[in-house]
């Protein structure tokens, strides 16, 4: 019988406050995976970190068998990372899944397990860890970004209208290998091209305009764990990800 895996990736710039408790954290989610049949498979893309992260993390693969560490040397941008993630967990042609989140230690592992069985038991091919349905939380976050993300919410909602999608933009979720090779097939390498933040907006929106099915599963975002103020630009990102969506309709009309 084929092995069935989870593969986690995890984008890294400038996460040496974070990262190793992050990975402690999703080892100790291995032995219940296992008990469903599943290996864990970590893969780490450092994306030009200037701090102490890649010394970390290869510090940990030393330590663990089942982590991965791919180096970009050069800040690229997150859509570059998760597109190098994506290519590399495709190419070694195992059955299963993949889950991407941040790195900043602001989303757990835990959920994990609440994602896969929402994703198994209703047949869906990608499911979020969502901020904005019953049961979620956000802590620590600013009321200003909380106003920012919420204008977001509703811009993402009336334009790309997504069933069973309220959060466009968390960046924690879980996907089919199915789906993401059935991505592939059509936009071959550059699955993600677009190099920001938005790129959440635009690996999503394929997804549903191949047919994928999507869902959400409520989470508590603990913003307050992060160990250094957020990278993001949170104004520019909005005015990218307006742009990015107006392109992204124009997809959806010439296939």
């Amino acid at each position: 019988m084929d092995e069935v895996v989870l593969y986690v990736v995890l984008p890294c710039y400038n996460e040496e406050e974070n990262i190793k408790v992050l990975i402690e954290e999703w080892q100790e989610q291995e032995a219940r995976l296992f008990e469903n049949h599943l290996l864990l498979r970590i893969i780490i893309i450092d994306d030009g970190s200037s701090d102490d992260t890649l010394r970390i993390i290869n510090s940990l693969k030393k330590g663990y068998g089942n982590i991965t560490v791919i180096n970009h040397g050069s800040n690229k941008g997150l859509g570059r990372a998760i597109n190098t993630g994506i290519n590399y967990v495709i190419a070694q042609q195992k059955q299963g899944y993949l889950c991407i989140m941040d790195s900043d230690f602001t989303q757990h592992p835990a959920y994990i397990h609440s994602m896969l069985h929402k994703l198994v038991q209703e047949h869906l091919d990608c499911v979020i860890a969502s901020r904005y349905i019953k049961g979620a939380k956000v802590q620590g976050v600013s009321s200003f970004r909380k106003v920012l993300s919420l204008g977001a919410r509703i811009i993402c909602t009336l334009t790309l209208k997504i069933p069973g999608v309220k959060d466009y933009t968390c960046g924690y979720r879980v996907y089919s290998l199915k789906a993401l090779r059935k991505l592939k097939e059509k936009y071959q390498e550059n699955l993600v091209e677009e190099k920001g933040f938005a790129c959440m907006l635009e690996l999503l929106f394929k997804l549903f305009i191949e047919g994928c099915k999507i869902g959400e599963v409520p989470f508590i975002l603990k913003y307050q764990h992060k160990g250094r103020p957020s990278k993001m630009k949170i104004l520019a990102t909005i005015g990218r990800s307006l742009i990015v969506i107006r392109s992204l309709k124009k997809l959806a009309v010439w296939g």
